[in-house]
């Protein structure tokens, strides 16, 4: 015959390792859509800045019109403006990507955030807007001050 504690503690033992013996206390459980946004990371910036293929300089005539005169061939330098615009167009993309992340992210309040879930979403949210405000459409790198 099996003693009692031997069978209570087999059965404790069965229980705890399948993770029924979890007491079933109700812990806010957190949708899926909001856990999406607290997971949410920038994605990289897919686009690359052309490099400027010689120097240019800044050149103002009688009339007081400003043009940029570029010490290279026509040929280079119009090979030059359509990688130019087509990094643009790329920026561009990526930053209507952005603001449509932008905008689930703030949709996921409708399933209800508490405080720090709320800050942790406009924290995203403010790094996303810094890069829409951004021309090259990267986070800029802020600029630590000397130590001292």
């Amino acid at each position: 015959m099996i003693k009692p504690t031997s069978l209570y503690s087999a059965f404790l033992f069965m229980l705890f390792s399948t993770g029924l013996g979890a007491a079933e206390v109700e812990t806010p459980t957190v949708h899926k859509k909001v856990q999406e946004a607290l997971n949410w990371e920038l994605p990289e910036n897919p686009c690359s800045q052309p490099k400027a293929p010689g120097k240019s300089k800044e050149i103002r005539d009688e009339q007081g019109v400003t043009r940029t005169e570029w010490d290279v061939d026509s040929y280079t330098l119009a090979r030059y403006e359509r990688k130019e615009r087509r990094w643009k167009k790329c920026v561009d993309k990526y930053k209507r990507g952005l603001a449509k992340e932008q905008e689930t992210l703030k949709s996921s309040a409708q399933y209800g955030l508490t405080q720090q879930q709320a800050n942790i979403i406009l924290g995203k949210m403010k790094t996303i807007q810094t890069v829409l405000l951004s021309p090259e459409g990267i986070l800029p790198v802020p600029i630590d001050p000397p130590p001292g």
